[in-house]
């Protein structure tokens, strides 16, 4: 008899604990997409509006280092002249309001972007602001963005846009990523 009720006692819980979740899931269910791979999060705002939100997209600038090369944290690393002795790169942050440039020396240069609209296609983010667009396409699942800027040139002392970028949190995965005992 014991065994009996232990066996539904077993029973009633797999089941109560199951079906919380998933009334859980449903209840709380949303226009929101996340992919993963990327760690973008896109909502869509409201049916009738086309308006995206890209958020938490934390970018670092990287340049071709070995052309040649088929491994791709070898193939990309860090500009050393732009991050190491002119100190001049911009780092792109995302959120859902702002694209924001910032010196990858020095947190306090930097200049936002209000967002007007984001496209959030297969391969390429797009980014209109009142000023510009920004256009990362992604050119490997890394991945590596190659941005392209029309509109408004950006002209800001010490934010130069590199032509590649990735992941802050990839960074350490590439091969050259220290300055080391440069003194320049």
């Amino acid at each position: 008899m014991k065994i009996i009720i232990t066996i539904i006692l077993g029973v009633f819980i797999c089941f109560g604990c199951e079906r919380n979740p998933k009334q859980i899931n449903n209840n709380n269910k949303s226009n929101t997409t996340i992919n993963t791979e990327n760690n973008i999060k896109v909502s869509k705002k409201n049916s009738n509006n086309e308006k995206r939100s890209i958020e938490q997209l934390n970018l670092i600038p990287i340049d071709t280092v070995d052309s040649k090369s088929e491994n791709i944290y070898k193939k990309y690393g860090i500009e050393f002249s732009g991050n190491c002795y002119t100190c001049d790169l911009a780092e792109i942050a995302i959120t859902e309001q702002t694209l924001k440039l910032t010196n990858v020396c020095d947190v306090n240069l930097n200049r936002e972007f209000e967002i007007i609209k984001i496209t959030n296609a297969k391969s390429e983010i797009e980014i209109k602001t009142q000023q510009s667009d920004f256009i990362f396409t992604e050119i490997d699942k890394t991945p590596i963005y190659e941005l392209k800027i029309t509109g408004k040139e950006i002209n800001a002392e010490n934010l130069r846009i590199s032509k590649y970028y990735t992941l802050k949190k990839l960074l350490k995965k590439f091969e050259q990523h220290d300055c080391g005992d440069f003194e320049g």
